[in-house]
């Protein structure tokens, strides 16, 4: 057997061959009982009487520990009990076993955030406190208290009286389960698991008012009848003239701040405005019906200036005097026009007085005219189910060439079920819909060359494809 005799030397360089190679078993030992010391303290400071235990009784102890007391054990339920004034685990590591004195004597103590009030809180505070804000809020507080342990006083109350028979009645009803739910495919238990406390799958929700005071079939206009009198005709023909004004005059007003803010301009203007702003900075050719005298214009060879030199005339006195009078007689006539205006406001004041309190009788009366229509509005308002706009009921109209009078020869104009459905929604029975329309894609459409393809099948082609997209 070879004896592997270990190395002399041996390359100490990184700190895993140093610790391969040395051993430091001693100064870890140290360490810890360095570590164990400053946990528990050292055994010098420690008084006799934590490190021994005078042994007075002697082999008393011995002879007591053979006969076992007769001590009845703790139930399961007993130990939990007992184990709930102990620390738990889990937090033993947080508390403070260690005897190592702080190194720093002198640390700040840190406050936790919102423990020490800064001087915008003590300023809001104060505020709070003169307008009363914290007196309201206390008072809200002790009635909400209040308020909690009646309930909780109510929920713990036992019911005294005990003259309800469980026993007489075996439907479904008596046990909480509302009607719509009662039925024969739907077992007994799958009913009973569906009914919460309240005896209800939801709350039904009130009926708006506008179901109720509003008619289910609206009274049509007489003039719609297939036999009108000249009167009612007249009437709602004047009737659908408005609205179709109103429609048109929404139509304009759209264009005109849409569409008609943009000016159209002609291929052939385009052309001219395109020339003329690239021929800019350009030597144009000389025109006589436009440029008459060519002989002011300066040779080729002649030199002139872009910008001559100015010649720097100074102001004499009497033109310097006269341009401060000037100054001096417009200041005045400035002054002289501010001071009549006051004094033709002063005499308006009676004007601008009736005038104002004209104006706030008027705002007076047109505030009130709002509030009541919002309140008239609010009264019969739909209620807000989507946030769709109901449909607004178009008028409806016979043409005069339609009228016949009689029954017989009468077309229908109108759809019954769009129309019962438009009025469920205008009550707001239903919520308001709004027709959604699948785009469909547009398939790109081409001809698939091949060697036997003319010229007059890629024609007659493009020609199909047209007459189809028109």
């Amino acid at each position: 057997m070879t004896i592997v005799k270990k190395k002399k030397r041996v390359s100490k360089k990184s700190k895993t061959a140093w610790r391969k190679h040395c051993d430091i078993t001693d100064v870890e030992a140290f360490l810890e009982d360095q570590r164990l010391e400053e946990r528990l303290g050292k055994f010098e400071t420690k008084p006799d009487a934590e490190l021994f235990v005078l042994d007075t009784k002697g082999n008393e102890l011995e002879i007591k520990e053979d006969v076992k007391p007769d001590i009845k054990p703790l139930s399961a339920k007993q130990q939990k009990r007992a184990k709930l004034a102990e620390t738990p685990k889990c937090f033993e590591v947080l508390l403070p076993r260690s005897k190592v004195p702080d190194p720093n004597a002198k640390r700040n103590t840190v406050k936790k955030v919102g423990s020490k009030a800064t001087d915008l809180s003590k300023l809001s505070e104060k505020r709070q406190l003169a307008k009363g804000i914290l007196q309201r809020k206390l008072e809200l507080m002790k009635k909400d208290k209040k308020l909690a342990v009646e309930k909780r006083k109510k929920a713990q109350s036992v019911r005294e009286t005990y003259d309800k028979n469980i026993w007489e009645q075996d439907d479904l009803e008596s046990k909480g389960i509302p009607e719509t739910l009662v039925d024969d495919f739907i077992s007994t238990e799958a009913q009973l698991h569906n009914v919460p406390i309240t005896r209800r799958l939801r709350s039904k929700p009130p009926p708006p008012k506008t179901v109720v005071t509003r008619a289910a079939v609206e009274v049509p206009h007489p003039g719609v009848s297939y036999n009108p009198s000249f009167k009612e005709h007249q009437e709602l023909l004047q009737e659908v003239v408005q609205h179709e004004q109103k429609m048109m005059k929404r139509e304009a007003h759209l264009y005109r701040v849409t569409t008609g803010l943009f000016s159209k301009v002609t291929p052939k203007e385009k052309e001219e405005n395109w020339r003329e702003e690239m021929s800019a900075g350009l030597p144009q050719p000389h025109n006589p019906a436009t440029d008459p005298d060519p002989e002011d214009e300066p040779a080729d060879n002649e030199y002139k200036a872009v910008n001559p030199p100015v010649q720097n005339k100074k102001k004499d006195h009497k033109t310097r005097r006269k341009q401060k009078e000037r100054l001096a007689e417009r200041e005045v006539l400035k002054r002289k026009k501010i001071d009549k205006q006051k004094i033709t406001d002063i005499y308006k004041l009676r004007k601008i007085q009736a005038s104002v309190s004209k104006k706030e009788e008027l705002d007076a009366e047109s505030r009130v005219k709002r509030t009541s229509k919002r309140l008239q509005h609010a009264a019969t308002a739909l209620p807000a189910l989507n946030a769709h706009k109901t449909p607004v009921r178009e008028p409806e109209f016979v043409d005069p060439k339609l009228l016949t009078g009689d029954l017989r020869k009468i077309s229908g104009s109108g759809n019954l079920l769009r129309d019962r459905f438009q009025s469920l929604q205008r009550r707001g029975a239903l919520a308001a819909s709004k027709i959604m329309m699948t785009k469909r894609k547009k398939l790109k459409k081409y001809f698939k060359p091949g060697h036997k393809v003319t010229d007059q099948d890629v024609d007659n082609f493009l020609k199909r494809s047209a007459a189809k997209d028109h």
